[in-house]
């Protein structure tokens, strides 16, 4: 009886909203281009709704990713780089979005979750899967899409926070409408000194220690502009990002003292326009990103820095009918990049074209059946033409079971980065490698998503499960030439598969409970002559991890409880030496009081709630249990 009932189930981000009495599949664009049920989707796609995450008490982008499925946040501690692992691939091989723009750094293609503020977010969307028939370079293990915020209602709103380790908040945002216009202007500032106490294991003796050196300030400002006009939309979205922060070494021995220090300021730019004619569907984007990282270390005389710059033209034309929803688009990515550790500034062209479509089939016995396609060209001015096909599967074979099944196949690709293609470093021997080529990759992926909804109460349950395979060849990876001498070739091939599941039960408002497990293994088959890496599992990827949290809403509150259970990871590439495995608890309370045109939102948070010490990645400790406290007032001028 119990596998008849989890049958009945699918995973969607529960949605609290009073005027709803259950949540309903949402409507997602990532896995497409065009809208779509997430239960119609040929591949796995998850919302996450970041106002309800904050008011369960996930207050930075790096928490709300690590309660998703299939993600695995490395993260090297407070206020420290955090990178993510989709379906156990690298951490280059996850495209990040912004409003359609591409944040990878063109310097060492990654995104560090550290400098995205959550509180400039409206919604993240994590398509699973290559995407590169959609979106072109670094989808290879999928697309995490963060969307920012609307103006919508007129208010003012201050929120002040403080917590452990001398952490501490301040922002101030004010949303208001001029004529048609309307506007969004956000401020905020994060700062912490983040010392701790921890005990260092040497040999055979314990040695108490303080972690020092992870203090940091950072600062966000914001200004969104929305203008509607007779045909759609106008909006031009700037935001800053910059931060100061020490960052420590690893902990290898019982002397710790760290010097080094990192400066970071991102700034970017979207101007857009969207609207349609008849059933057709447009819009046209220019997105710029100028990204600036200084690193200095005064132990070392090390005193590097990397300036990159982005600028992104895009548009799109899609259209809808009850059978049939296709998009046609074309991009370009214009790369430069200038840094002490290149010869020379070097420039990166890019110009992509692609086009994509669904159609919905039904037979006589009722079969919903939803055919997808893609097909994307990308020509890059240094590495070619390269052409990515996708095609995907979405049937509902029985007309009252409310059983989706699906299955999805296609081709993606990553581009070298900066680094490994210029960098040189004479000191330690490191050059990159200008003969390098794109890492390619073959995926497919079979899944079902089910859901339940009560005929007389306000009951909502589902389940979704899915299985992955991606196959990527020509990985970019470090060689060794002399014992002093190293450079990147494309040597690596990586099979990386793996189960999903996730599960959410919820009554009314009221009570949602939502869970997921993941059982993955990213191998490294690239020569069966090399024992010592044949078949074994990558670095820092744990081959399982879940995640489990309940949330109440009686009336004004949310209590939300929640663990996470990561298993152990490998840290060396012969897998004989590996991290334990950790479960972390979190707890939070929070309400909304409305007194008139003022509202409040008081929230306390603990994380870490049994103080179970552990470290995510080798010889980087975390700080243990953390206390959170936060207090927003708003002011609303429509009331």
């Amino acid at each position: 009886m119990f596998v008849l009932f989890l049958l009945n189930f699918t995973f969607y981000s529960h949605q609290t909203d009073t005027t709803q009495v259950y949540p309903q599949p949402e409507v997602v664009v990532t896995a497409t281009r065009t809208p779509i049920n997430s239960i119609d989707a040929p591949s796995r796609v998850t919302q996450v709704d970041v106002d309800e995450m904050q008011r369960s008490g996930f207050d930075n982008t790096k928490s709300m990713l690590s309660f998703v499925d299939g993600i695995f946040v490395k993260d090297n501690g407070p206020a420290q780089l955090g990178t993510v692992s989709l379906r156990g691939t690298a951490a280059e091989q996850t495209l990040f979005l912004f409003d359609g723009i591409s944040l990878n750094n063109v310097q060492n293609g990654q995104l560090d979750l550290f400098l995205v503020p959550s509180s400039n977010l409206q919604s993240i969307e994590i398509s699973q899967g290559g995407s590169s028939a959609l979106y072109g370079a670094n989808a290879v293990g999928g697309v995490i899409d963060f969307q920012s915020k609307t103006p919508i209602n007129n208010f003012v709103r201050i929120d002040l926070g403080g917590g452990s380790y001398a952490n501490q908040m301040m922002d101030a945002e004010v949303s208001e409408g001029i004529n048609d216009a309307r506007f969004n202007l956000m401020v905020q500032r994060k700062r912490g000194v983040n010392d701790f106490d921890f005990t260092f294991t040497g040999g055979s003796r314990n040695f108490p220690m303080r972690y020092t050196g992870g203090d940091y300030v950072e600062d966000m400002q914001s200004l969104k502009i929305a203008l509607p006009s007779s045909i759609g939309m106008t909006s031009f979205l700037i935001q800053n990002v910059s931060a100061d922060r020490g960052t420590p070494y690893a902990i290898s021995d019982s002397t710790f003292e760290t010097t080094s220090r990192e400066t970071d300021e991102n700034t970017m730019a979207v101007l857009k326009n969207a609207g349609n004619f008849g059933s057709f569907d447009y819009s046209a984007s220019a997105g710029f990103i100028y990204s600036y990282l200084k690193y200095t270390d005064p132990a070392y005389a090390t005193d590097d820095y990397y300036k990159t710059l982005s600028t992104q033209p895009a548009a799109q034309l899609s259209y809808s009918d009850t059978k049939f929803s296709g998009a046609v688009g074309v991009d370009a990515e214009l790369d430069r990049g200038e840094s002490d550790k290149m010869a020379s500034i070097k420039d990166r062209n890019r110009i992509g074209a692609f086009a994509s479509g669904d159609y919905e089939l039904r037979k006589d016995l009722d079969i919903e059946t939803r055919l997808f396609g893609a097909l994307r060209y990308d020509g890059y001015s240094r590495f070619g033409n390269t052409f990515n096909p996708k095609a995907g599967i979405n049937i509902k074979p029985l007309a009252d079971i409310p059983i989706h099944l699906r299955a999805n196949i296609g081709t993606s690709f990553r581009i070298p980065t900066f680094n490994e293609l210029y960098y040189y470093d004479p000191i330690f021997d490191q050059f990159g490698n200008q003969n390098l080529k794109p890492e390619s990759s073959t995926d497919f992926d079979l899944g079902a998503a089910a859901e339940l909804e009560g005929n007389r109460a306000p009951l909502y349950a589902n389940l979704d499960a899915d299985y992955y395979h991606i196959d990527t060849r020509d990985g970019i990876v470090w060689q060794e030439l002399t014992n002093t001498s190293w450079t990147p070739e494309n040597l690596k091939e990586i099979v990386s598969s793996g189960v999903e599941l996730s599960l959410c039960f919820s009554y009314s408002s009221i009570f949602a409970l939502k869970g997921n497990y993941f059982f993955g293994k990213s191998l490294d088959v690239s020569d069966p002559l090399d024992p010592a890496a044949y078949k074994k599992q990558l670095l820092y990827i744990p081959q399982q991890q879940s995640s489990l949290v309940a949330e109440a809403t009686p009336g004004i509150f949310t209590f939300t409880a929640a663990i996470r259970y990561v298993g152990g990871r490998f840290y060396t590439s012969d897998n004989t030496a590996s991290l334990p495995p950790y479960a972390v608890t979190y707890a939070s309370a929070s309400a909304r009081i409305e007194a008139g045109p003022l509202e409040l939102f008081p929230k306390i948070s603990v994380d870490d709630l049994f103080n179970r010490r552990y470290e995510v990645i080798y010889e980087y400790p975390v700080p243990g249990r953390t206390y959170w406290l936060e207090l927003g007032i708003q002011f609303n001028q429509s009331k």
